[in-house]
């Protein structure tokens, strides 16, 4: 597949090729890709109408709707900056984001007018108010109007204030002449280090991501066949497998602005879902419903889970109801960073190591590098994860010192050090064992969070558990554990626990602390707040 084009480019030859078929399904309504492109091509023109050009940033604030999909790949027919961000992110940190991007001008949804208003204290800025029904029949609108009133009732449009559907212009813009190895996509991410970065992302690196779904899934077509777009678009996850991924493969995307189990579970007794990604949370929530113990749930082709630590209790338990429904679906673990789009290695149903993240994807190359040096170890070494391919980002924006210290040159190839502790074993999977800033030092001797985390989730009292560092006088550092039970009434003393981490782990590995929990706090795409419940 041809990858040395726009994100534009690559979904038109698609459609060039199958444009009668369904592209996008959002509550019940289905678009082909000649009537995807056709919105995308009068969005284009009509953003290009209101003044933005090639250069220019964008901001989308958007969960997964329509909408959403036109303004990503009408963007990429302009040649703007797609600057993807999290619908609920805070006003003064969008503030701060909207000027490292140098974007003037935000997309999101009108029942978030109030949480953005402040925004367009800019003199400059001009918002554009998504009504996410816009597509759709009277009833629908009507409905959606009533049950948002006192939402909508004091938006106030004018100039700075407009309606996302006023930008559509029967009149087609012409292609830009845009490099695909030019920033396509702003993403925010806590860096290799932690510490939070905006990531430049080229055309070609999402395009050659997304050209790998066959090979991912051991598909040759992928007519009919639907992905449960839920992972959000301003995650890479979720923008490049999740959506474009299929897009640009002929398949379906069954959009899901927010995770709803109960319709999850609906679509696919339709065969209206057949490949699911997502992380952990997510899949535990499905196995959580009554409705996942059936045999329509046979619809479900595929899996893969990533994003989040993953315990070996969760696949067994997934695996063991897929082969109770009779699918062939069982849960692939992957592994990668935003750095590189997403995903850099994949277990598949075909070459498979449930205790690994999989081996790399073709084309890309994943060494192991020591933590004190740069040497490359051997196999079955411990050191830090190092990744190359045509999928490394183009940097941090406006950072260039922080690109230089993840960034380097080895052998010819650009590589991106991960911040991951991990090694290969003799047959080429990769292990990921824990993020570095997580490593826990007790009397100078390495605890990884993982390694309890993993253990305490294969009982089966246990229904969530998170491991972090505490500060200590006498060890420098500690564990400090946060459990929630299956059952309250039926729980592991603390006492058993911190014996059977010391008897199968190390005794610098005991919890000095534990604290029992209702849930896990979460981050925006679901995964555990490790840096909220460092604040307990």
């Amino acid at each position: 597949m041809k990858v040395d084009l726009t994100l534009y480019q690559a979904l038109k030859k698609t459609a060039s090729n199958f444009n009668h078929r369904k592209a996008l399904l959002f509550k019940g309504k289905y678009l082909n890709y000649e009537q995807l492109v056709a919105k995308v091509d009068y969005l284009a023109s009509g953003l290009s109408e209101f003044g933005l050009s090639k250069g220019d940033s964008i901001t989308f604030a958007m969960p997964n709707v329509f909408e959403a999909v036109f303004g990503f790949y009408a963007s990429s027919k302009l040649g703007l900056k797609c600057h993807m961000v999290h619908p609920m992110t805070p006003v003064k940190q969008m503030k701060k984001y909207m000027e490292a991007t140098n974007s003037k001008t935000i997309v999101i949804i009108d029942t978030f007018y109030d949480h953005y208003k402040e925004l367009l204290l800019d003199s400059q800025m001009t918002m554009f108010l998504v009504n996410p029904v816009d597509q759709f029949n009277v009833i629908l609108k009507t409905a959606y109007q009533f049950l948002n009133r006192k939402k909508l009732k004091y938006i106030d449009y004018n100039e700075k204030v407009r309606r996302f559907s006023s930008l559509y212009s029967k009149r087609v813009q012409n292609v830009t002449n845009i490099n695909p190895l030019s920033t396509a996509v702003y993403l925010h991410s806590g860096g290799t280090s932690g510490q939070a970065k905006t990531i430049e992302l080229s055309h070609q690196a999402i395009n050659y991501l997304a050209s790998q779904a066959g090979y991912i899934m051991g598909v040759s077509d992928f007519d009919s066949k639907h992905m449960l777009a839920v992972l959000p678009m301003f995650h890479g996850f979720g923008l490049c497998m999740g959506i474009h991924g299929m897009l640009i493969n002929g398949g379906v995307n069954t959009l899901m602005p927010k995770f709803n189990p109960t319709q999850a579970i609906k679509l696919i007794s339709k065969n209206q879902i057949n490949y699911i990604i997502g992380v952990p949370s997510l899949f535990e929530s499905l196995l959580k419903q009554p409705g996942f113990k059936s045999e329509k749930m046979k619809n479900i082709d595929q899996s893969f889970v990533g994003g989040d630590y993953v315990s070996t209790d969760l696949k067994k338990r997934f695996d063991k109801q897929m082969i109770e429904n009779h699918s062939p679906a069982r849960l692939l673990e992957g592994y990668g960073l935003t750095e590189v789009v997403t995903v850099c290695c994949v277990n598949t149903l075909k070459d498979h190591h449930q205790n690994s993240v999989g081996k790399p994807l073709p084309g890309i190359d994943i060494l192991i590098k020591d933590l004190e040096s740069d040497l490359i170890l051997p196999a079955n070494q411990d050191g830090e994860i190092i990744v190359s391919g045509p999928t490394v980002m183009n940097g941090y924006l406006n950072d260039p010192l922080s690109t230089n210290n993840t960034m380097f040159t080895y052998q010819g190839k650009q590589w991106v050090k991960t911040g991951d502790l991990g090694f290969i074993d003799e047959e080429g999977y990769i292990h990921f064992k824990q993020r570095l800033k997580r490593i826990i030092k007790v009397l100078g001797i390495p605890v990884l969070p993982a390694e309890i985390e993993n253990l305490l989730m294969s009982y089966e009292e246990v229904s969530e558990v998170a491991a972090i560092s505490i500060p200590d006088e006498q060890k420098g550092s500690v564990v400090k554990l946060f459990i929630v039970w299956k059952d309250k009434s039926n729980k592991i003393s603390f006492n058993d626990i911190k014996s059977m981490i010391k008897e199968n782990i190390s005794p610098y590995a005991v919890p000095k602390l534990m604290v029992e929990m209702d849930e896990l706090p979460k981050t925006q795409i679901g995964k555990t707040d490790v840096l909220s419940l460092e604040k307990i």
